[in-house]
């Protein structure tokens, strides 16, 4: 299954993202590394919208609905916002996956979701790469 996306940028330039891995939302607690994220991953093939926060996910997913959300979790306070924002998708569609990108230390921390992922930007892309093979 190959996908494409378009992602726009604020100085109104546009690039074109082909994909054989489901597109990505991602959202973030920490916008400069969320960005380099969304770049990473788009560099290594896959399709990527970035929200600007876990705030704005809600509201993007409904627009495109994206079959993957990945929450970036930077810091230990923002952990009940991240989940608060996975419960609510998950409520509106139970089979939409959701998924955290957190350091082995936010691991233990109450994230409930489909799958966690390293945060590392050179580990990442292999580790969806294996995660979503194996769901093929």
């Amino acid at each position: 299954m190959s996908t494409s996306s378009t992602d726009q940028f604020p100085d109104g330039s546009e690039e074109v993202c082909v994909s054989t891995f489901p597109h990505i939302l991602l959202a973030s607690d920490d916008s400069r590394l969320a960005e380099s994220l969304r770049r990473k991953l788009n560099d290594e093939g896959f399709a990527v919208h970035l929200a600007p926060g876990y705030q704005a996910l809600e509201i993007i997913w409904q627009q495109h609905r994206h079959p993957v959300i990945l929450l970036d979790v930077a810091n230990v306070q923002s952990v009940d916002a991240a989940v608060e924002a996975a419960i609510t998708i998950k409520r509106r569609d139970s089979a939409q996956f959701v998924g955290y990108l957190a350091d082995p230390i936010l691991r233990t921390s109450g994230l409930a979701g489909d799958a966690i992922f390293p945060r590392n930007l050179h580990q990442l892309p292999e580790a969806l790469r294996t995660h979503f093979s194996q769901q093929s």
